[in-house]
């Protein structure tokens, strides 16, 4: 199940992003996957919902866009400033 690794690497560029932003907390974010990635979408969902709350990242919204052809990129993260 690759999907899980990919969504370790999801939350990894959120918090390489969140560093640029002391005191934030990020609540979600968003990527772009493309039909030829050979990413099942559900099962992304389920295992970032895991990874996030291993990493102590819990109630991270992971937000899918759709892409054209084998995107798999981080497009937005969304932070609440404190």
């Amino acid at each position: 199940m690759h999907e899980f690794g990919i969504a370790q690497s999801i939350l990894a560029a959120v918090q390489q992003e969140m560093t640029k932003h002391p005191g934030g907390r990020a609540v979600k974010g968003g990527v772009r996957i493309g039909p030829m990635s050979g990413v099942n979408r559900d099962s992304l969902s389920f295992c970032f919902e895991i990874a996030a709350e291993q990493e102590g990242s819990a109630g991270l919204a992971l937000d899918v866009h759709d892409g054209t052809a084998d995107e798999l990129d981080l497009k937005f993260v969304e932070i609440e400033e404190a």
